[in-house]
């Protein structure tokens, strides 16, 4: 009977490392996954359409070989001095919000239209969640 109790014994060890081993296996590979996913949003660098945007991220905004610049520095989106190109319409809101010590809030979207030869440009456009959550992140 001990002998049963041992090759028993012995039976559940070995289901309960092998299950152990097979959960460490997929664990390891997932954060594997995970990691190299974030490695290459980290290496990106440039915006996303409908991402996040404030002025108060706006380092710098300049005209250069006639396109619309803005200098951006984000590091909750990782962005960091990222050139962003946007419209006339967008690159005038964020110059009168800066001049006026206003903060502009909603999202920078991708401007099909205005985009050429691989240059993206961004449109801004009023996102009611956005100014909603950094209304309450600024009480």
């Amino acid at each position: 009977m001990k002998s049963f109790f041992k090759i028993a014994a012995a039976g559940c060890l070995a289901a309960v490392l092998g299950v152990g081993c097979a959960v460490a296996a997929s664990f390891v590979k997932y954060q594997d996954e995970i990691t190299a996913s974030l490695a290459e949003y980290l290496s990106e660098n440039r915006p996303v359409s409908g991402m996040f945007f404030s002025t108060e991220y706006v380092v710098e905004e300049y005209e250069y070989d006639d396109a619309y610049c803005l200098l951006y520095d984000d590091a909750d989106a990782n962005l960091f001095e990222c050139e962003i190109v946007v419209d006339l319409e967008t690159y005038q809101l964020v110059q009168y919000h800066i001049e006026n010590d206003k903060k502009l809030v909603g999202s920078l979207v991708l401007n099909d239209d205005y985009s050429f030869d691989g240059v993206e440009v961004f449109t801004f456009m009023p996102e009611p969640e956005f100014e909603m959550a950094d209304a309450s992140a600024n009480l």
